[in-house]
């Protein structure tokens, strides 16, 4: 089976085998919006997924760890093997045979199992940021909501109440889910930041959980956890079409225009609280604080085929620096009960 994976100027070729197609499928449902029979572009690059039984083929050579995660389903540790030009990365989920430079050789043959969905779609990911990053596009890391084609990024530190926003902006009318952990940002053609969603796998704190009890029963029944038994800073990786279903607001692909950026703060039992940011300086800060770099990542301890060029990536993130008065920059603070509607029009 050959599919198309298309975002923006990134195609990616995959070409399917049957006797894989099963493990394959939670891979495909995932990235099912991007998704096509057809190229978009010239592919980029070229996988063939494979069968893979790690006891016909033991992983061999020395640990390497291709990404140590807070989400343990993401952690990706494994054995590596040189073989000519090409580099093997196997465990007992996942092989992984790639070039060791993708300027003279974009093939990639991928061994996967019933267990390697999580470390298939980080990589397919990362191969997309990777390649956008040197053709210029500036990666925020940010959740974020939309209403009438503008869109707000919600961003900040691990336990700050993206989440948290993110949730209380769509309980009220009108607003709708944007995107899970990035927007891709471009400058509009008449002028502007244009953000492309990109979908995640939500992981979610169980004190954000416990608020919302229909969300507790799908993980009681799907990972046989309970959220009340668990501390507040604890997350928990959710299905994203559970998630999604249970925000009432499914992912789309469509591109929108950047029209501000909340910077969430929770201080259980404050009032919750609206600041702009308004100073020039502290708002390309507050832009910056946000870029998600791949540099800034532990893949540049094995991915050194594909590391990017940032010189258009800075171009790009220099030509933003204009665009930023068109956007509002809110620091929302205390209890993180946001009605973004009044937020957008009382900061103060």
């Amino acid at each position: 089976m050959h599919r198309y994976l298309n975002f923006l100027d990134t195609t990616l070729h995959l070409d399917i085998d049957p006797e894989a197609e099963k493990s394959f499928e939670p891979v495909a449902r995932f990235f099912r919006h991007t998704l096509a029979d057809a190229p978009a572009n010239e592919p980029t690059f070229h996988l063939t997924f494979v069968p893979y039984d790690p006891a016909d083929q033991p992983p061999t050579g020395r640990p390497a760890v291709i990404r140590q995660s807070t989400a343990p389903e993401f952690t990706f540790h494994a054995l590596l093997s040189r073989h000519g030009d090409r580099r093997v990365y196997a465990n007992d989920s996942t092989r992984l045979d790639v070039p060791v430079d993708t300027t003279k050789d974009r093939r990639f043959e991928v061994g996967i199992t019933d267990a390697s969905m999580c470390q298939l779609i980080d990589f397919l990911r990362d191969l997309i940021i990777r390649t956008e990053e040197t053709r210029g596009t500036v990666v925020l890391h940010a959740s974020g909501v939309q209403r009438d084609g503008r869109a707000y990024a919600i961003a900040g530190v691990k336990g700050a109440g993206k989440t948290t926003t993110l949730v209380s902006v769509l309980s009220r009318p009108g607003w709708r889910y944007f995107t899970g952990d990035k927007l891709f940002c471009r400058i509009g053609e008449d002028g502007g930041i244009i953000a492309t969603p990109w979908r995640d796998y939500p992981y979610v704190g169980a004190g954000t959980l416990r608020e919302h009890p229909a969300l507790v029963d799908w993980v009681r029944v799907n990972a046989g956890l309970d959220a009340a038994e668990l501390p507040d800073r604890t997350k928990l990786l959710l299905d994203a079409d559970a998630f999604e279903a249970w925000l009432g607001s499914e992912f789309s692909p469509e591109p929108m225009r950047l029209a501000g950026i909340l910077l969430p703060e929770v201080r259980p039992g404050e009032p919750f609280a609206v600041e702009r940011v308004v100073e020039e300086p502290a708002r390309w800060m507050e832009l910056n604080r946000i870029v998600d770099r791949s540099i800034d990542t532990t893949f540049f301890g094995w991915q050194h085929y594909l590391v990017p060029d940032y010189a258009a990536f800075y171009a790009t993130l220099s030509a933003m620096r204009p665009h930023l008065a068109d956007l509002a920059i809110l620091r929302l603070t205390g209890t993180l009960d946001v009605d973004l509607d009044a937020a957008l029009t009382d900061g103060s």
